[in-house]
């Protein structure tokens, strides 16, 4: 109404109608909650330090997997995605959501208020989503190892992206368009929108669905872990190679020798699922703790909306509102401390960033075989890869350096340079690998590397002066970061 004008009247507890000033016949009188300075500025503080470890916290998740080429894989691109989202809620709306918890009323208007409620849902559904295509991505990585990268390919993992934020859109824009509770006359109050119909609808989009997805891929993924670990502990697994061939793997500990039959029937691409298997159970592990920690923060959260929206009389009091509201804010500031806590890499790559150094290339590492031999005459050898980061030396043994060969084209060509080497106490003498028909590489875990490989001769015999003997891989294998050895 013009020349209506509005006394702003702080707001006590013991205030009552009769109360108000008398001296404003022509004034809206509205109540202010009285500022309490210091709970305001010790609350301020807290949530600023909230807010500050978010965003660095995510931005470091960012340039981790920016600087570090061993983690641009789509596994870590659906992580980054999920860092994104995270800091999006952690730069654009939590500091307004501070003020306001801050002042006890909203400041910015009307206007902003609703764009503010459509950034929270936008940014929250997107990074629960984020976890739900990760959860997917992980049960694909444990379940068909070797078939991963044909099957989640970059350009799909870059449509699965672009889907994402347009579901996170569309469930988040609609109280932008009229979908939802009347606006109180008092802009100074602004809250998400409890429209039964669209509490339900985003609900149901935004978290029970995505929820369904998580648990029912991550139960899957446990199922299969378990199934693939009991072979691991009995130490032999069987399985259908693409040629109808039954093939056997047998773990052998310690300096126990393989014979020549044994690794022969090894020749299939069981020993590079076992690898890959393995390195896809702990990114498994580490989401698995990512999903359960996003399970604990918003399911409070997605209890409480709907329940109090339906059945307002069952609706909790604003304080527990508020503290499963931030709980679930919590959540995308926890994210940056599992990942370097269950994961060596990301731990690794944290350090290097802190430490201001980007290792966009990567030192090509040094790999050694070990030549193991038997005392009696005409066994085969039992040979060792190892690295400079993880090396495996098999005791008596003799070293020699494999190169590959600049003729492959697969990289399962290796030459090995020509000399002749004692080996430890047996006091046997003997050149190079030759004759070896398997080659293991035991590290800390209970086995890393499992190849065959095979000499061009079945004899050790010298080389001509000017080549090098090469010994073909049947099998490959993985060095730390997934590449083939």
């Amino acid at each position: 109404m013009p020349g209506r004008l509005e006394q702003m009247v702080p707001f006590k507890d013991n205030m009552t109608p009769e109360s108000f000033p008398e001296n404003c016949s022509n004034c809206s009188q509205v109540l202010v909650p009285e500022l309490n300075v210091m709970k305001a500025v010790a609350l301020g503080v807290v949530l600023a330090i909230f807010i500050v470890f978010g965003v660095l916290g995510n931005i470091l998740v960012i340039l981790s997997v920016a600087c570090h080429r061993n983690l641009r894989t789509v596994t870590h691109y659906f992580i980054v995605n999920l860092a994104v989202a995270d800091l999006l809620l952690s730069s654009t709306v939590l500091p307004f959501s501070t003020v306001f918890e801050m002042l006890g009323r909203w400041i910015f208007g009307r206007p902003f208020c609703d764009v503010w409620a459509a950034m929270d849902v936008l940014c929250c559904t997107a990074s629960i989503m984020s976890l739900c295509v990760i959860s997917v991505d992980r049960y694909i990585g444990v379940s068909y190892p070797l078939q991963y990268p044909s099957i989640v390919t970059e350009r799909r993992a870059l449509l699965a992206l672009i889907a994402l934020w347009v579901l996170s859109i569309t469930i988040s824009i609609g109280p932008l368009f009229g979908w939802k509770e009347p606006a109180p006359d008092d802009e100074s109050i602004c809250k998400i929108t409890e429209e039964p119909g669209y509490a339900i609808f985003s609900a149901l989009g935004s978290f029970y669905l995505p929820l369904v997805v998580i648990l029912s891929m991550y139960c899957r993924v446990y199922v299969v872990a378990r199934r693939e670990t009991r072979g691991l502990i009995s130490g032999q697994k069987t399985e259908k190679s693409d040629h109808a061939e039954t093939v056997t793997l047998r773990i052998h500990r310690g300096n126990m020798t393989v014979s020549e039959d044994e690794a022969l029937r090894n020749r299939t691409h069981f020993a590079l699922r076992l690898l890959k298997f393995s390195r896809e159970k702990k990114a498994a592990k580490t989401l698995g703790i990512v999903v359960g920690c996003f399970v604990l923060c918003w399911l409070p959260f997605f209890l409480v909306l709907p329940i109090g929206s339906i059945f307002p009389t069952y609706r909790p009091s604003d304080t527990v509102f508020k503290i499963t509201f931030w709980l679930g804010y919590f959540n995308s500031c926890i994210n940056p401390i599992i990942y370097p806590c269950s994961s060596q890499e990301f731990k690794k790559a944290f350090l290097s960033v802190l430490g201001a150094r980007c290792l966009r290339k990567r030192s090509t590492p040094s790999h050694t075989l070990y030549q193991s031999h038997s005392p009696r005459h005409g066994q085969s050898q039992i040979l060792g890869l190892s690295s400079r980061d993880n090396p495996s030396r098999l005791s008596p043994s003799s070293s020699i350096a494999l190169s590959r060969s600049p003729s492959s084209r697969d990289g399962r060509d290796w030459q090995a340079p020509s000399r002749t080497s004692s080996v430890g106490t047996t006091g046997v003498s003997t050149g190079v690998s030759v004759g070896a028909k398997m080659a293991g590489m035991c590290g800390k875990n209970l086995l890393r590397t499992c190849c065959c490989v095979r000499a061009d001769s079945p004899q050790p015999e010298p080389p001509a002066q000017n080549s090098l003997p090469v010994i073909k891989i049947h099998q490959l294998s993985l060095c730390e970061d997934g590449d083939a050895v």
